[in-house]
């Protein structure tokens, strides 16, 4: 009998320990969390159901770590614009509950109101203490994998137009005028190159140059096809080396759409930099602004590095020799008085690789500039103990006013596991960027599917696409935007979608 209420008693206590925390213990953590980042009174948690639990693979040696899986209802108390560029949105959203982009609906791009419900299939990662159950971070997600794509059929030709142009064109046949019959033949060669390769265009897509595979540039790229699908227009993401290749690709024509931050497109436009061999690029153009990316510092959580002027001395990874990225870093670092070479050693590993070196104590801070939530630094942050360093605000100040291109922006409480302050830094714009080549028309198409309001990019799979608006489509460009561009976004801002 004794065995027996002995086994009982086991028995108990592993089904609590497999099911601790419970669903209040959850439900007090998340309360807490979105209260840190968002304030009191957003936030109204509606509904919670725990889903389950699992022992964390990943955990660090001597930890029991669980997963806990859950289902949750957020009521908006007040209206809130979660993708702005100057506040805790989306992106904070998605850390907070442990979520992937296409695990939350509910997030509209034109700005929720009160009254709206947002639903999240969330997650958080729990250590146990002694008998305690302590929330150690949300859990991460996976990448969104390429969708596949519809096939397009060109649109039906317009008889009438045909007629006409017939009608042109034999009369100017029999004209005496050598002028006009150049003319017509210049518009007809230009109009059956342009033909051509719209017709290529939609029956094979547009080619939009992304980033890394994994990236946040590649999943954008993934989400726009998703989402430009359903208005019969197929983008086809490319899986590339960044911005720097991929205004390579506009240039050579092989993409008719690439990414690329700001600063990178001013030096291709301009033809200085990694650029200068090749000289300006005059016909670069921008479609708009789709999302902030900011720059973050990370380091070591040592008590010693509270600023970035304690990284005096250290050693710090910036990434590639020549790229503009590089360059915007090294301004960064130089507006706190430290120069590369004389206060710091440069090392060019790229970001994420240098952030398990940052770990292992082979160099002391990663420097980045790039969209939020950075996957790699999420996935970092949530088995190493490293922290985000802030930027001075004088040297905020004297970077954003030597450089147009440079905005002074928060990363956001709660963006980041671990991270309970926002951190003051400076960002610029990632661009959506084509060539004069491409048509009115094609840039009013894709213009429209971008910045509609309702596109939900985020629930596509991009983290970053709830910043995408028309509200900010103009801000932080570099390079001109291309004239169907201007007319686009216009008609867009005055509620006239075309």
């Amino acid at each position: 009998m004794f065995k027996r209420f002995v086994l009982l008693v086991l028995c108990l206590a592993l089904a609590a320990c497999g099911r601790a925390p419970d669903a209040d213990a959850l439900r007090a953590d998340v309360e807490r969390s979105l209260a840190a980042a968002y304030g009191e009174g957003l936030f109204r948690i509606a509904e919670l159901k725990r889903m389950g639990s699992a022992a964390d693979n990943g955990a660090p040696a001597g930890e029991t770590r669980r997963v806990v899986y859950y289902d949750v209802a957020l009521d908006l108390d007040r209206d809130v614009s979660l993708g702005a560029w100057d506040q805790p949105g989306a992106a904070s959203l998605v850390t907070l509950l442990g979520a992937g982009p296409r695990s939350i609906s509910g997030v509209k791009s034109g700005g929720n109101q009160a009254g709206d419900r947002i639903v999240a299939h969330a997650s958080a990662i729990y250590r146990q203490e002694g008998k305690a159950w302590t929330l150690v971070t949300p859990a991460g997600f996976k990448a969104a994998e390429a969708p596949s794509l519809d096939t397009g059929a060109p649109p039906p030709v317009t008889r009438q137009l045909l007629d006409t142009l017939d009608q042109i064109t034999h009369s100017v046949a029999y004209s005496a005028s050598s002028t006009a019959q150049h003319v017509v033949q210049q518009e007809l060669e230009r109009s059956v190159a342009r033909i051509h390769g719209r017709l290529s265009r939609l029956q094979q897509g547009y080619p939009l140059a992304g980033g890394p595979d994994r990236g946040e540039y590649v999943a954008f790229a993934r989400a726009l096809s998703d989402v430009a699908r359903a208005q019969q227009i197929r983008v086809s993401p490319l899986i590339t080396g960044g911005g720097a290749e991929n205004i390579a690709l506009l240039r050579s024509g092989d993409a008719v759409v690439g990414l690329a931050q700001a600063d990178t497109a001013r030096l291709a436009y301009d033809g200085k930099g990694p650029f200068a061999s090749q000289g300006p690029f005059t016909g670069l153009r921008a479609l708009g602004s789709l999302y902030p990316e900011l720059v973050h510092i990370v380091v070591r959580d040592d008590a010693a590095l509270r600023g970035v002027r304690d990284l005096k001395g250290k050693t710090i990874a910036l990434g590639p020799e020549g790229s503009a990225v590089r360059a915007t870093l090294e301004a960064v670092l130089a507006a706190h008085g430290l120069q590369a070479g004389r206060d710091y050693t440069v090392a060019s590993t790229p970001f994420a690789a240098s952030l398990p070196a940052l770990n292992s104590g082979e160099v002391d801070a990663a420097a980045q500039v790039i969209g939020v939530p950075a996957a790699p630094l999420r996935d970092a942050l949530t088995q190493a103990r490293l922290k985000l360093l802030p930027l001075d605000p004088a040297a905020i100040a004297s970077l954003t006013a030597a450089d147009s291109a440079l905005m002074p922006l928060d990363i956001a409480a709660g963006t980041y596991p671990n991270q309970a302050e926002r951190i003051p830094t400076v960002g610029m714009a990632a661009l959506l960027l084509t060539t004069a080549d491409l048509t009115r028309d094609e840039a009013l198409t894709i213009v429209r599917a971008v910045y509609l309001t309702g596109q939900d990019l985020l629930a596509a799979g991009s983290a970053q696409g709830a910043q995408v608006s028309v509200a900010t489509a103009r801000r932080g460009l570099t390079v001109p935007l291309h004239d169907g561009a201007l007319e686009g976004l216009a008609a867009l801002e005055h509620g006239k979608p075309r």
